[in-house]
Order: structure tokens, then C-alpha cells, then sequence
């Protein structure tokens, strides 16, 4: 293990699962992960509740924290901004993926993102996280949105009957984009050099 690399605590949503555990893999950084539920997201305050408990334990034990998570509920910059924290850039999970620019401009053409933890859970979240139902949810998707645009990294298989069921149900056409996780890695690499700038210097 890097000497610096075990300072280093991940807090993750869930929905990066397998591309952080492919970026370790791949760029072997020893790091440990501790993932939160992505469904928190249908309840803010119990995600920030949940955050803040995970970096007071992390931040005791003197380690440095990397915090996965887009802008997810009010608090986030507060506990972004606490000494040994570094938030990766980007206000949800998509925005993460794609890097700002790629982002701004496929929101500018209607799309509406999904990836793979909640496109296999498609009705939890419109119906019951979000109360989208019937002509109200093609009504409120057509009136945001143009099409649904499926996220594949390529280390999930691509959740076919879903991507068709949720195009029936809220009346998008639906494609599936590859991304890379280039974008993903460079935010992760930005965040561990920040927070250990300050060992760095020391060490030497």
C-alpha cells in the first residue's frame, strides 16, 4: 500500500459501487470505501445524518476523506468543507460521470440521466421516492425532458427491460451512451492530492 494511500477513507453512493471498485482495481489505489445506500437520496435529511456520522468516525481516527456524493442534500457544502475533506466536483452523479462540459451540454438537449443501481429500481424511485404516476409522470417527464439517456460504463450489463418499461412509462425515447471513467478518475485523483498536500509537505 501506498505510505499515504491508508490516510485515505472513501465515503461512496452506492451507485459508483462498480466503478470505484474498477478504478481501484485498475489504478491500484489501496484505499478503503465505505458506501452509503443510494435510496437515501429519497430522504435528505437521513443522508445527511447518515454522512455526518460516517465523517465524525472517519475524521477521529485522523483519516483524510474523500466524499463521492454530488450536491445530495443541504448540508453537504458544511460537511464538504470540514478540514480533511475533499467533495469530488459536480452537483448529482451524472454530472460526476460526464465532467461539467459533457454534462451542461446534454442537459441543454433534454436529457434525463440514468445508470444502472436506479434503473434497476426505476419504480422505487419515480413512483414512491418521487410520485410520479400515470399521465402525470409522461406529462412531467415530456414537459422537462426529450429522452432518457442510460450511462453505460461497461461493467454492468445494460438493464434492457428496464430502460423499455421506464421509455413506456414516462412516454421519453430512450439511449444507451458509453462513458468513460477518465472524467471519474481524474475528480478522485484531484480530491487525494489536495487532502494529502499537507502530509506531503510535512514529510519532506
Amino acid at each position: 500500500m501506498n505510505e499515504t494511500e491508508h490516510k485515505v477513507v472513501f465515503i461512496a453512493c452506492s451507485i459508483f459501487k462498480s466503478e470505484l471498485e474498477e478504478i481501484k482495481k485498475k489504478s491500484a489505489l489501496n484505499i478503503s470505501v465505505r458506501y452509503v445506500p443510494s435510496m437515501l437520496h429519497m430522504s435528505p435529511e437521513g443522508l445527511n445524518l447518515r454522512l455526518k456520522s460516517l465523517l465524525q468516525e472517519e475524521l477521529a481516527r485522523s483519516k483524510k476523506v474523500v466524499l463521492l456524493f454530488g450536491d445530495c442534500h443541504p448540508y453537504m457544502h458544511e460537511q464538504e468543507s470540514l478540514p480533511g475533506v475533499c467533495r469530488v466536483e459536480g452537483m448529482n452523479c451524472p454530472e460526476i460521470l460526464l465532467g461539467h462540459t459533457r454534462y451542461s451540454s446534454m442537459r441543454m438537449e433534454g436529457s434525463f440521466f440514468l445508470m444502472a443501481e436506479w434503473s434497476k429500481r426505476w419504480r422505487e424511485v419515480f413512483k414512491e421516492g418521487l410520485g410520479l404516476k400515470g399521465k402525470t409522470a409522461k406529462d412531467f417527464m415530456k414537459d422537462m425532458h426529450d429522452k432518457l439517456v442510460y450511462l453505460d460504463t461497461g461493467l454492468l450489463p445494460v438493464p434492457m427491460r428496464e430502460l423499455e418499461e421506464m421509455s413506456d412509462y414516462s412516454g421519453l425515447p430512450y439511449e444507451i451512451m458509453s462513458v468513460s471513467l477518465e472524467p471519474l478518475l481524474a475528480e478522485i485523483r484531484r480530491c487525494m492530492e489536495r487532502i494529502l498536500k499537507d502530509d506531503i509537505h510535512t514529510s519532506d
